[in-house]
């Protein structure tokens, strides 16, 4: 395990430097003027040439990109061009945010479709697979603004239960301040005893979690199903039956286990797409998340800040990779196939 883990922090660290390269490039080739968005369009021939200097833009493309790299390891991602703010700084804001959309949805997505797929496998053929089935084809067939929409008009327009925006009321912020504990709105409000507003976050977060957690729900159930109805005909499935165990035992006790490993490894590959993909549903929603940060530079080509937020989408797809390489490796059939290579 030790030489496997070893293999795959190396290959990680190539891949964040590959990304980090040719980000750092594709930014430097941009038809912009970094130094004229830092001053402003009105701003003289003297303070461009200063912002130049200041921005280290005077210097040499390889010059600048070892600087980068040194000042990366150091955790210093540069200057936003359009906020003037550190850009580790404006993530550190953003990422807690989307961080529980991420969180609530991945767990919605695992309980619900994995209950969805076990059951559509055990009742294969009858009503409830066919709507399974039906319903899993439905999500993953229909784009997320489109079904962000769709919920918005049901549940905020037409029923008003859930509230059509934003993170939580505004005038909750001044009534009912959060102390941050965690960096976790809802988790803080919890934890601090803040239940006014733990009650306001919770239902802002039922539509974006909803959005967000459908595709993987969706695809969590119909790959459960797929490889429970290939599992239940496994010979050591028979020879549960035939000792007498109830199905049910032999379903989740016995059967389970082979697609738990599948499971976790595309909810931890969706996890990582969602944590950068999220710029729809928060701009539908208006959530102040990483989406939004992702959406604000690429309009104000802010180059520090989409080189920043692309290093942070490919350490996430590193980690959670390594997540799932591991729950696989776990697998004993697995570590006996290897090692029979």
């Amino acid at each position: 395990m030790g030489k496997f883990l070893a293999r795959r922090l190396f290959t990680g660290a190539f891949v964040l430097f590959v990304v980090v390269t040719v980000a750092f490039l594709l930014a430097a080739v941009v038809p912009s003027d970094p130094a004229e968005k830092w001053v402003g369009p009105h701003a003289t021939s003297e303070q461009k040439a200063a912002a130049r200097i200041e921005l280290g833009l005077d210097k040499p493309l390889v010059v600048r990109y070892v600087n980068y790299l040194v000042n990366l390891v150091k955790g210093d991602m540069g200057m936003s061009i359009v906020s003037h703010r550190p850009v580790s700084v404006e993530l550190a804001e953003a990422i807690p945010n989307t961080l529980e959309l991420v969180i609530w949805s991945v767990a919605l997505a695992f309980l619900a479709g994995l209950f969805l797929g076990v059951y559509s496998a055990y009742k294969e053929n009858t009503a409830l697979d066919h709507f399974s089935r039906f319903f899993s084809i439905s999500i993953i067939s229909t784009p997320s603004f489109w079904l962000a929409l769709i919920l918005q008009i049901i549940f905020s327009s037409t029923l008003h239960w859930l509230p059509l925006t934003g993170q939580m009321d505004t005038v909750l912020k001044l009534t009912h301040p959060l102390t941050e504990v965690t960096g976790l709105p809802l988790l803080d409000s919890i934890i601090t005893g803040n239940w006014t507003v733990a009650g306001n976050l919770a239902l802002h977060m039922v539509l974006p979690v909803l959005t967000l957690s459908s595709f993987s729900l969706a695809l969590t159930a119909r790959m459960t199903r797929s490889i429970l109805l290939e599992v239940l005909n496994e010979d050591y499935i028979r020879a549960a039956r035939a000792y007498g165990l109830k199905e049910r035992v032999v379903l989740w006790r016995h059967a389970i286990k082979n697609v738990i490993g599948t499971v976790v490894t595309m909810l931890a590959l969706s996890a990582g797409n969602a944590l950068v993909n999220t710029f729809v549903v928060e701009a539908v929603f208006s959530w102040p998340g990483v989406g939004n940060l992702i959406a604000r530079s690429v309009m104000n080509l802010d180059y520090p800040a989409i080189i920043g937020v692309t290093v942070f989408a490919a350490i996430a797809y590193v980690l959670l990779n390594l997540v799932a390489d591991i729950v696989i490796a776990l697998d004993p059939r697995v570590r006996l196939a290897q090692g029979g290579n």
